[in-house]
């Protein structure tokens, strides 16, 4: 029988979830405040597939079926321009796994 499978929108509530719970303690100060800041205007989030570097990351061959990689941050005209965190996401409802790339300052 295959996996259950979160659905997009629960994939992204689970990720937003995470990322409130986490971004205090992660995020440069300026990045937090200024989402903070801008959020109800220009915060979002999108899904795209895994990238190719997640691999060395986690340390297995991530299984594109089941895993995507979600982006949270500021978008400027429909663009997500300013990452603050890539997220690498199960949606296997049976084998939850989230791995977090933050963006640190330079």
């Amino acid at each position: 029988m295959d996996a259950s499978l979160l659905s997009i929108d629960e994939t992204l509530e689970t990720a937003f979830e995470i990322f409130y719970e986490m971004a205090e303690d992660n995020l440069d100060y300026d990045d937090l405040l200024a989402y903070q800041a801008r959020f109800d205007e220009d915060g979002a989030a999108i899904v795209v597939e895994a990238s190719a570097d997640w691999e060395e990351h986690v340390g297995f061959d991530v299984d594109r079926d089941t895993f995507v990689e979600v982006r949270i941050g500021l978008a400027n005209e429909d663009e997500l321009n300013d990452v603050l965190v890539r997220m690498l996401v199960s949606r296997d409802t049976e084998q939850k796994f989230c791995h977090l790339l933050w963006k640190r300052a330079a």
